[in-house]
C-alpha cells in the first residue's frame, strides 16, 4: 500500500499541490516525489505533474514540470535537505510541455546533462527545409501535427519550444537501457512516440502517462507520423511503430509482461499518484487490463454510432462524449481520440473513410481479434 511506504515530508492540498513525498524501497534506495502546479485552465484536471528524483548510485530527476517550475522544483529538492547540484542527470519521460517544460531551465540551473529518447532527440528540433507549411517552419516537429490552435501554443509553448531545442540530449534507443546501477528505461510508445518508462530494480516503475489511475491516457494519432517520416526513418519505417493506439496498446502489453514479472510491483504515475484526498494504488496487470478494455469499448461504440450512416468525427465525437467534456478546447482532445481509434478500425477494415472526411462502417467486426493479436515488442 502507498500509504505504508510514503513519508509525507511537506503536506499539500487535496489533489497533491504542494505535497512534497519520500518512498523508501525495500533494497534501499530512495524516491523522492516532487509534484508540480499544472492546471492550464477550464474543466479539465489531471492533478500536478509528479517529478520524480531517484536516489540510486547516480541520482537523477525525472521529468521537470510545466514551464516555469524550475525555481519551485530546486526549492523542493532543497527542502528535502537534497542538493540539487547532486543530480547526475536528467530524464526526459516524454515531451509534453507538462512533463519537460522547465527541462532547459534546469538543465542550465544546474549544470546537468539531459537523456531522452532518440525520437525525443529528433522531434523537438526544428527543420524548415523539411516543413511543408510556412506554419510548420516555425514549429519543432513534434508540434506539426498538434491538435491544439496556434492560438495555444503562442500562449503555452513558445518560449518552451524555442528553449527546448537548444538542449543536447543524450539518447536512448530501443532496447532496455540501464540508467544507473538500478534502473532500466524501456521505450513504450503511443502516447508520446518517445515515452519512457524506468524500472527501479524489481521494486518500482516510473510509468510516466503510459499507465494512470482514474483517467484514460489518449493515444497519439498515427497521422502525426507521416509529416515527421524523413526525420524518424529508417529506424521507425511505420506509422504504428511509435504512433497511435496500437502503438499504444503493444506498450501496454510490454509493460504487463515486464511487471508480471515484478512481484510487488509500486507503480508510480506522473498524475493523480494523490488526488481527491487518496493515494491511487495501482496493481500493473489490473489496470493495463481495465485501459485495453476501454480501448475495446470505445471502438465497439464507434461502430455502433456508425450503424445510423457516415459521420465526421466532429459527428463522433459529440455523439459518444457528454457535453462537459467537449467545452473549449475539450471538443479537440475528443476529436483525436475519436481520431486515434477510427484508425485502428480502418486497419482492421471495419471503418472507411470518404474524401470529404466521414467515416462509415463496413459491416466488419474484426476490432477486438486485431486488439487481441497486437503483441508486446519486447
Amino acid at each position: 500500500m502507498l500509504m505504508d511506504s510514503v513519508e509525507v515530508v511537506r503536506k499539500g492540498d487535496s489533489n497533491g499541490n504542494g505535497m512534497l513525498i519520500r518512498i523508501q524501497l525495500p533494497s534501499g534506495i530512495e524516491i523522492l516525489g516532487l509534484p508540480t502546479e499544472n492546471a492550464y485552465g477550464g474543466g479539465w484536471d489531471l492533478g500536478p505533474t509528479w517529478n520524480y528524483l531517484v536516489l540510486d548510485d547516480k541520482p537523477f530527476l525525472v521529468d521537470t514540470g510545466r514551464l516555469g517550475m524550475g525555481q519551485k522544483l530546486l526549492d523542493m529538492i532543497a527542502y528535502t535537505g537534497m542538493s540539487a547540484s547532486d543530480i547526475a542527470f536528467i530524464m526526459a519521460s516524454h515531451g509534453h510541455e507538462d512533463h519537460d517544460g522547465s527541462l532547459y531551465e534546469m538543465a542550465t540551473s544546474i549544470q546537468a546533462p539531459v537523456k531522452g529518447h532518440l525520437i525525443y532527440d529528433r522531434l523537438i528540433r526544428y527543420y524548415p527545409d523539411l516543413a511543408s507549411t510556412p506554419t510548420q517552419e516555425k514549429f519543432p516537429a513534434l508540434c506539426w501535427r498538434c491538435f491544439m490552435p496556434e492560438s495555444y501554443s503562442d500562449k503555452n509553448c513558445r518560449e518552451y519550444q524555442e528553449t527546448r531545442s537548444r538542449l543536447t540530449i543524450e539518447t536512448l534507443k530501443n532496447e532496455p537501457e540501464p540508467l544507473s546501477k538500478n534502473t532500466l528505461a524501456h521505450h513504450v510508445p503511443g502516447h508520446s512516440p518517445d515515452a519512457l518508462a524506468i524500472f527501479v530494480g524489481e521494486e518500482a516503475l516510473l510509468v510516466g502517462d503510459t499507465v494512470l489511475p482514474d483517467i484514460t491516457p489518449w493515444p497519439s494519432q498515427e497521422a502525426f507520423y507521416h509529416p515527421v517520416k524523413r526525420i524518424l526513418s529508417p529506424e521507425y519505417p511505420t506509422a504504428d511503430s511509435v504512433f497511435g493506439l496500437r502503438a499504444y496498446l503493444r506498450s501496454l502489453k510490454t509493460l504487463k509482461a515486464l511487471g508480471s514479472q515484478r512481484e510487488g510491483l509500486m507503480v508510480l504515475p506522473a498524475h493523480r499518484l494523490f488526488y481527491g484526498n487518496r493515494w491511487n494504488d495501482l496493481d500493473l496487470t489490473t489496470r493495463i487490463d481495465e485501459l485495453i478494455e476501454h480501448h475495446i469499448q470505445r471502438c465497439g461504440a464507434i461502430l455502433e454510432i456508425l450503424k445510423e450512416g457516415p459521420k465526421t468525427v466532429r459527428d463522433l465525437s459529440v455523439h459518444h462524449f457528454d457535453a462537459p467534456l467537449l467545452k473549449g478546447f475539450g471538443i479537440l482532445m475528443a476529436e483525436n481520440e475519436m481520431i486515434s481509434h477510427c484508425e485502428l478500425l480502418e486497419a482492421c477494415g471495419d471503418v472507411q473513410t470518404s474524401t470529404g472526411g466521414e467515416y462509415r462502417a463496413t459491416g466488419h467486426i474484426n476490432f477486438e481479434s486485431a486488439i487481441g493479436s497486437l503483441t508486446s515488442v519486447r
